[in-house]
C-alpha cells in the first residue's frame, strides 16, 4: 500500500479488498448534520458496519470496498472533513479536551488549537516527517487529553499562559513525557510547535521506525540536552515569526453536559448514530467526541434522549482497539471482551469513573499502559494449547501524570471478567 494512501487515513484490513477509512474530527467537534452523513456513508458503502469512535477524537469506517474508497473521500470532503494527516508520518488529528468549551471554570482552548491548525495547514513543514506527531490541548484541571503521552501537550494555566508537556508516547515500550515549559506565553504556542517539529525532522531516526518518535530523541540526548536543544530551536523560530496575539477566555456558562453515549468497544451502529443526530438537531445540542469511545452531549437544558439510545447512557468506560477483528497486528478479540465486560460491569459502582483499556497486542493502541485498568493481549501456550491471554496493568491515571500502570497478573481471556469482578479497583 502506498504512503500517500496512508496519509489520507486509508488502511487495509485483514479481509482482502476491504479497507478502514479514518476520519479526523478536529477537537472532536462534529455537528449533528455531519454525524448524520457519516452514518449514511456507513449504510451506503460498508453494508451498515458500525462507526468506530476512536480514543483520539476520530471516527473510522470499516469494511470499505476498494472500489468505493474515492467515493467515500468525496462524500467526506463535501461535509468539510479532510482526511489528510489521518495516518502515516504526519501531524495527526489535534485533540482538545471536550469539556473546556462548556466549563466556566476552565479555559476554552479550542480557538488556540484552531489557530495552530491553520498555521500548520498553510506551511509545508508537516511534509517528510520521520514519524507521526501528536498534539493536544486542554484548559481544565483534569484533562482527558492524556498530556503525558503526546509529542506536545498544551495545558492552559491562565488566559495568557500554558504549561507545555511533551516527548512522550506509548507503543510496545511506553514512556511518559516531561514538562518542557512550566509557563509559556499563549502567543508563543505556534512558534514552539514549529520549533519542536523542526527539531523532530532534523534529529528524528529515519532508519528505525521503532525509535523515530520525538521522545526517542529525548532518550538519546538526555532530558537536559534535549530541553536545551528545543529552546535553541524555539528562540530561532521566534526571531523569524511575528508573535500571535491571543488571549484565552473561560468556557461558556449556559451550557452543560447532559449525557454521554458510551459505545461498546467504540462501535456505534449507524442507525443509532442517525437517531442521535436527529435528537441533537431537535434539542439544539452540541456533540463532542471524548477520549474513551464516547460522544458527550452538551445542551442549555436537559432533554430526553430517544429510547433507542438509553442503553448506552449507563455503560462502564471501556476502551478497546479492534484487535484481531480487522487489525493486522491484533492477537486477541478485544471487541468481544469489551462486550462481555460492558454487560458484566454495568451499574457496578466500583468501576464508576474508571477507564478499562483493552489492547489486542503490545502496541498499546487502547492506551492500556496508562489506564486505571489495562489489558494487553497476548498468545500463550498453556497445557499445550495456544490461547488468548491478557497482561493486566493497574493504577495508571490515564496520562494525566507521568505515572505508568503497574504490571499485575497474566490472565486467560476466558477468566478476565471473573478476575475484574474480584478486583478492588
Amino acid at each position: 500500500m502506498s504512503e500517500p494512501t496512508k496519509l489520507f487515513g486509508t488502511y487495509p484490513q485483514n479481509q482482502e479488498g476491504l479497507f478502514m477509512q479514518r476520519i479526523p474530527v478536529f477537537a472532536g467537534v462534529i455537528t449533528p448534520e455531519q454525524l448524520h452523513e457519516v452514518a449514511q456513508l456507513a449504510i451506503d458503502f460498508t453494508n451498515s458496519s458500525p462507526l468506530h469512535v476512536t480514543t483520539r477524537q476520530d471516527i473510522e469506517l470499516h469494511n470499505v470496498p476498494e472500489s468505493k474508497r474515492q467515493a467515500v473521500l468525496d462524500r467526506l470532503e463535501a461535509i468539510a472533513f479532510s482526511t489528510y494527516g489521518a495516518g502515516g508520518d504526519n501531524i495527526r488529528n489535534m485533540t482538545v479536551c471536550p469539556c473546556c468549551e462548556f466549563n466556566s471554570a476552565a479555559y476554552d482552548v479550542w480557538p488556540l488549537a484552531q489557530h495552530l491548525k491553520k498555521a500548520l495547514q498553510e506551511n509545508p513543514i508537516r511534509e517528510n516527517m520521520p514519524r507521526k506527531f501528536k498534539i493536544s490541548f486542554a484548559g481544565c484541571s483534569h484533562p482527558q487529553t492524556r498530556p503525558f503521552v503526546n509529542d506536545l501537550s498544551f495545558l492552559a494555566t491562565s488566559a495568557a499562559a500554558v504549561c507545555v508537556i511533551g516527548a512522550g508516547s506509548l507503543g510496545a515500550r511506553p514512556e511518559t513525557g516531561i514538562v518542557l515549559y512550566e509557563q509559556l506565553a499563549v502567543n508563543d504556542v505556534i512558534a514552539l510547535t514549529f520549533a519542536a517539529i523542526r527539531l523532530f525532522k532534523d534529529h528524528g531516526d529515519r532508519e528505525n521506525r521503532r525509535k523515530a518518535r520525538l521522545r526517542h530523541i529525548r532518550q538519546r540526548l538526555g532530558n537536559v540536552e534535549f530541553l536545551d536543544l528545543l529552546h535553541d530551536y524555539f528562540l530561532k523560530e521566534k526571531e523569524n515569526r511575528v508573535s500571535s496575539q491571543i488571549e484565552l477566555t473561560n468556557g461558556q456558562e449556559d451550557w452543560s453536559q447532559v449525557a454521554t453515549i458510551q459505545t461498546v468497544a467504540g462501535d456505534l451502529d449507524p442507525q443509532h448514530a442517525l437517531i442521535l443526530a436527529q435528537a441533537a438537531i431537535e434539542a439544539n445540542a452540541h456533540i463532542r467526541i471524548n477520549f474513551h469511545h464516547g460522544l458527550d452531549i452538551y445542551a442549555q437544558s436537559a432533554f430526553d434522549l430517544p429510547e433507542e439510545l438509553m442503553p448506552f447512557t449507563n455503560l462502564p468506560r471501556i476502551v478497546a482497539c479492534p484487535g484481531d477483528s480487522t487489525c493486522t497486528n491484533g492477537l486477541t478479540n478485544c471487541p468481544g471482551l469489551a462486550a462481555e465486560l460492558s454487560k458484566a460491569l454495568k451499574d457496578n459502582i466500583n468501576f464508576k469513573g474508571k477507564t478499562i483499556a483493552i489492547s489486542g497486542c503490545p502496541n498499546n493502541c487502547a492506551h492500556s499502559a496508562i489506564a486505571n485498568i489495562g489489558l494487553v493481549g497476548r498468545l500463550k501456550t498453556i497445557d499445550g494449547i495456544k490461547q488468548e491471554v491478557y497482561q493486566v496493568l493497574l493504577n495508571g491515571d490515564n496520562g494525566v501524570s507521568e505515572r505508568l500502570a503497574d504490571p499485575a497478573e497474566i490472565v486467560p481471556a476466558k477468566d478476565v471478567v471473573k478476575y475484574l469482578l474480584e478486583l478492588d479497583p
